[in-house]
């Protein structure tokens, strides 16, 4: 991701991936359940165009999710083991971003989901999250925990109290402050709202003032709640989990998912 994503500043104009250019269609409220169209019979096919076409990997299988009051959203899904991780990531990236932690994360034993954002912003966005969520169940998940970078890290952290049924967990990286540039939004207060098992990750090195995380991690309801803080990284978002980036990011996301699922 360019180094301008690293602003503090830049954590409100990131949400812009969620608030798009113009005005922000009428979203649910952060406590309303999400509801989304159901889950698409289709069956999934090989992957060999489409979000993963500048990094294929060997097995992915394409989907495309309907979405209630919006257009479908498309993504992959690597693996079939019954415990998932669907992957959200920041704004001016892709899904290809994550492509290398979900190879690991299928070597793990778990089912990822890689997708590629819609046309819904806000709050509504979840709307499209619960519909990969929903594919990603009706394929065979039994436990599902949300993860993901910047805006895709406010992302998780929301869908983490809209999303039903309730996931197994919801890991953030690298978001506070601000979520919807447009209507800005402080993440503060729908962190507030997250009582499934939460992960928070943050370099502090990065121009995210650390201050603002320890903020929006300590109004975090749940009882399991864990934050940590990667010492010497300026790593922002999934740059926290590069080989290049101090150890302590990658260990902690596998170690926190690891003892949330079976």
């Amino acid at each position: 991701m360019p180094n301008v994503g690293r602003s503090a500043v830049f954590v409100v104009v990131l949400a812009l991936g969620l608030a798009g250019c113009g005005s922000d269609p009428a979203a649910p409220p952060p406590s309303s359940p999400v509801t989304s169209a159901p889950a698409s019979s289709s069956p999934t096919t090989s992957a060999s165009a489409g979000i993963m076409a500048a990094c294929p990997t060997p097995g992915a299988k394409a989907f495309t999710a309907p979405v209630a009051g919006g257009s479908p959203v498309s993504g992959v899904q690597l693996g079939d083991a019954s415990r998932a991780v669907v992957l959200s990531y920041e704004w001016g990236g892709s899904p290809c971003d994550w492509s290398g932690v979900a190879t690991e994360l299928v070597a793990r034993g778990y089912r990822v989901a890689l997708w590629e954002y819609g046309t819904l912003t806000g709050l509504a966005r979840i709307k499209e999250l619960q519909a990969v969520v929903d594919q990603v169940r009706a394929a065979g998940a039994t436990e599902v925990v949300l993860a993901g970078g910047s805006v895709g890290g406010c992302v998780s952290m929301i869908g983490g109290s809209m999303v039903t049924p309730a996931v197994s967990g919801v890991a953030v990286l690298s978001c506070a402050s601000w979520y919807d540039v447009e209507h800005r939004l402080p993440t503060t207060p729908l962190a507030a709202k997250l009582r499934v098992p939460a992960l928070y990750l943050a370099g502090d090195g990065d121009s995210l003032p650390i201050a603002e995380v320890r903020k929006d991690f300590a109004a975090v309801p749940a009882k399991d709640k864990k934050l940590v803080v990667v010492a010497g990284s300026s790593g922002h978002g999934v740059e926290l989990l590069h080989d290049t980036e101090p150890a302590g990011a990658k260990a902690a996301l596998f170690a926190f998912l690891d003892r949330i699922t079976r």
